[in-house]
Formats: C-alpha cells, structure tokens, sequence
C-alpha cells in the first residue's frame, strides 16, 4: 500500500501533535509492504517498522482487503437475517497483529469492519470502517463514503472522487528497510549521563548514586526493550528507578509499559496521570505486550510545576514548559551542574547544513521563554528527535541573539 498526503496548516496559532506546525504543504508518501513500513521523503526511504501493524490494519480491512485477508486467515463465516435483508459476517484473526469482523450484505458488499489490536498506550483498541454510497466504476464497485471510529472516536471521514481499477503499480522494499532493526546507539554525553539514540526518537540515560533514571519510554515494546537493554549494558549494577515522561502523545509515551513491567515508577506531569492511570489499567489481550506478561501495575508520580531528584552524585531537575500549545503537560529535565537540557517537540534541530527557518516555530520560541523565565544556564540541548546541539542552534532557529 502507498498512501500519499498532502497537509496544511488548518488551526492557527497550532495547538497539539501530529508535526504541527506545518509551513506550506506538507508531502508524505507512506507504504507498507509485507512485514516492512517505511515513509518515502524524495530518494530517501525512512524505515518506520513501529507503523506496520497500524498500515495492514488499514489495508487488510479495506472492502476487497478483508475478503483476501479472510481467505488468507481461516475465517469463519456466518450468515442471519435482519428484516428482509441478509447479512454475513466474516470474523478472522491475524496472529499477533488483530482481530476483525466485517459484515457483508445481501448485495455481496462490504458495509462495516470492525477490527481490533493492542495499542501500546491503550492496550487492546477498536477500529470501527463504514462504507457507503458504492458505485461503479469501470465494473469494479467501491464505496464513495468512507468514515472511521477508533477507540469510539472519529478519526476518518472520506468522499471518493475517483478510482482506478488495476492501476500500474510497483512498490519494492528498499534494501534499508528489509535491513533496519530496531538499535539503540549510546553516546556518553557527560560522566554517567548518555544520549540513546539510533532511531527517530531518542531516549537519555542519567546515572544517580544508587539507581538510574530514563528521560523518554518512546514508541513501544520493541524500542522500550532495547532502551532497557542498553541501559543494562551500560549501567548493569543499578536498577531503573525512574523513567521521565515528557508528555502523553504515544509516539513518546509507547514504551512506558515495558518500563512498568521493568518496576520503574514513571514521572510525568499531573495533568497525565488520570489517562495514564486508565490506558496503562486496560486490557491487552489481542496482543499481550511487556506490561500484561508481567502482571505489574503502573507506579506514577506527578509535578505541576517543579520536581528534584538529588543525592551525592546529581541533582537533576524536572520543569513544566508553561504555555506551549504543543502539550499542556510538557515537561523538560535540566541537570544544572552539566548545563543539560533534554526536552522533546519543542524543539527539533534540522539537519546540521540546513538553513533557519523561513518562520520561527512557536514551540520553540516558547522553549525558550521558559528557559529564560526559569533562569536555566544551558551549554547543550539534547533533543528526543534529532541530534544534539548547542544551545546556539535555538536561538538560530527563531531568529534571537540571545
């Protein structure tokens, strides 16, 4: 499957995730083939191996996916009757990926699919595909009106202009792709802090006198694991105490159950602990992950404003970033006596030969209204996406001195 999508900035100014803000049109060509997802920017192919499941979820429960899915997955097959109409209903599983039931009606067409997998934030999660307003198209009938529920939530409404029967199309798996696996890079950044990169989100290690702390569980099981396996190489004498939440969007909050299952207390802010206290409680049977085969419950501690872990090695201080519209909850962590600030989505350093921004992102001008407010002297920023920096390069990027 490709998917091409072209994004504009709708909310103004932008508020919450998704790689807001978007500066003119943004492009993103997504595919997945097989067991390998990757996202195509020009030449470049971007191995996203944390989308597969999501991308077949999306593919196999299309009309004519999920009767080939069914074929493929030993579906059975029921039949009943409403009214004066008959209805079918096909119900499969794709091992350790999900489950779907599509129901079929009297006219052999696919009217409604629900399917559902293991989320690595809410545990097991519904999606709800209706398809209506079939027409015909060069003998080949397709829906005109798509529209998704996930988790009860609207989250798709579509109107099919046109469709190409038996288009011309060739998708390969880029060698990079059939070749990633999910790494962990550790860089040492100062005496008993480190930097776990080698892959699109970022984790950093902070060794304390008698126990560790891990700023970021991103992603999920597979990146959390081989986070906490690298910490274990690194540190292998001193448990995971803490895992630092930056803020509850699941790309940075996908991994926190396998920390859990590792009987580290998550820190985040207040703001999150009702959801988490839910998501991280719910059931994750269709795809049983770290968390559920351990059994454990999810310790959490909260700050509004401020919260200090010290002993005789660092002190390390966790602030709320007030007043981003990325997320009411955001947090940064400072380590006054390295002159370190990690911190996520605020501020995402480009490539080192890209030119400044044609407009400052206001998440980042923010970012550093908070430094300035909270009076922090920051040498280096070490980001949860991109590389790290001097504190220079934030300024560059929205266009201050200082």
């Amino acid at each position: 499957m490709r998917d091409e999508i072209v994004r504009t900035q709708a909310e103004q100014p932008p508020r919450g995730g998704g790689g807001q803000p978007v500066i003119g049109e943004n492009r993103q060509v997504q595919l997945v083939s097989g067991t390998y997802a990757w996202n195509q920017v020009g030449d470049t192919a971007n191995p996203t191996p944390v989308a597969v499941t999501d991308r077949l979820q999306q593919l196999w429960t299309t009309p004519h996916g999920v009767i080939k899915a069914g074929l493929a997955n030993n579906a059975t097959v029921q039949s009943k009757t409403e009214g004066d109409k008959k209805l079918t209903t096909v119900a499969f599983t794709v091992p350790g990926r999900f489950k779907v039931s599509a129901v079929v009606n009297d006219k052999n067409l696919v009217e409604k699919v629900e399917s559902w997998t293991t989320n690595p934030v809410l545990g097991d999660m519904s999606m709800e595909t209706t398809y209506a307003d079939y027409q015909d198209f060069s003998g080949v009938k397709f829906p005109t009106k798509i529209t998704q529920k996930t988790g009860d939530f609207p989250s798709l409404d579509l109107t099919v202009n046109a469709v190409q029967p038996n288009a011309a199309v060739d998708i390969q798996v880029p060698d990079n792709v059939r070749q990633a696996a999910v790494r962990v890079q550790a860089q040492q950044v100062s005496d008993g802090i480190w930097y776990l990169a080698g892959g699109t989100h970022h984790s950093v290690l902070v060794e304390m006198k008698e126990y560790v702390v891990v700023v970021e569980g991103p992603q999920n099981d597979e990146r959390a694991i081989a986070v906490i396996a690298e910490v274990k190489k690194l540190v292998p004498t001193k448990p995971i105490k803490y895992v630092i939440n930056s803020h509850h969007h699941f790309d940075h909050s996908g991994g926190l159950g396998a920390f859990v299952a590792e009987g580290a207390t998550i820190i985040t802010h207040a703001i999150n602990k009702p959801f988490y206290e839910q998501a991280l409680a719910a059931p994750r049977t269709v795809n049983p992950d770290k968390l559920a085969q351990s059994g454990k419950k999810a310790t959490i501690e909260t700050l509004t404003d401020k919260q200090v872990l010290r002993d005789d090695t660092r002190t390390l201080e966790i602030h709320h970033i007030k007043d981003n519209t990325h997320h009411d909850g955001l947090i940064l962590v400072y380590l006054p006596k390295e002159k370190l600030l990690i911190e996520a989505d605020a501020y995402t350093p480009p490539a080192a030969d890209a030119p400044p921004p044609a407009q400052a992102n206001p998440f980042s001008v923010n970012l550093h209204d908070n430094i300035g407010g909270l009076k922090l002297e920051v040498d280096r920023i070490l980001p949860l996406h991109g590389r790290i920096v001097p504190v220079s390069e934030l300024l560059k990027a929205i266009g201050r001195s200082s």
